[in-house]
């Protein structure tokens, strides 16, 4: 059964309304951290991967070299990232995550974790929880209809009502990164 004109045209509207809002909102959390949406998607992604060649990640990212070579160094400057030569080709270096980039990784996927649970405070958990789902199932068709896949990253599951210690995966999508990357 296939989705009606008029339907797909409310979903393309919503979907345009949900990007405007989240660009506000993003950049409200922005304001208040070191590191730019760019820099933290990159980083989110690094830790989820072994460690790469700098052309790769951009590709899996969407960035350019450019844009890439720019964040990576200021992720670098930072101790978030490290370099290393590339064993199978000595012309070229591996980029990784470092611990301390783990931890800002974290530190910041709690603190939105937080600011986001205020911003949904009228949603009841149930809610949430459909919306998640719902979000879940319109991201793997559009994943789908890319040929992409989901991309996994590792990072700690925030928990409100205790220490950061437990660790499970969470899935960003290329779509959001891509999305993520329309603020900068």
């Amino acid at each position: 059964m296939s989705v009606s004109q008029t339907t797909a045209s409310a979903l393309v509207q919503e979907l345009f309304e949900l990007q405007r809002v989240m660009r506000r909102v993003l950049k409200v959390f922005i304001a208040e951290r070191e590191l730019s949406v760019v820099q933290l998607s990159l980083l989110s992604h690094l830790a989820s991967v072994p460690a790469r060649r700098a052309k790769d990640i951009g590709a899996e990212s969407g960035l350019g070299a450019s844009v890439m070579s720019r964040q990576l160094s200021h992720l670098e400057k930072l101790g978030f990232v490290e370099r290393t030569p590339d064993p199978e080709d000595g012309r070229a270096q591996l980029v990784q995550i470092t611990e301390p980039g783990r931890t800002a990784v974290a530190d910041y996927l709690e603190s939105d974790t937080q600011r986001l649970i205020e911003r949904l405070g009228a949603l009841s958990e149930a809610d949430a929880a459909r919306t998640r789902e719902d979000l879940n199932r319109l991201t793997e068709i559009f994943l789908t209809s890319l040929g992409l896949e989901r991309m996994t990253t590792c990072m700690p599951r925030v928990d409100p009502e205790g220490p950061r210690e437990t660790t499970s995966q969470i899935t960003t999508t290329e779509t959001a990164h891509r999305l993520e990357d329309s603020v900068q």
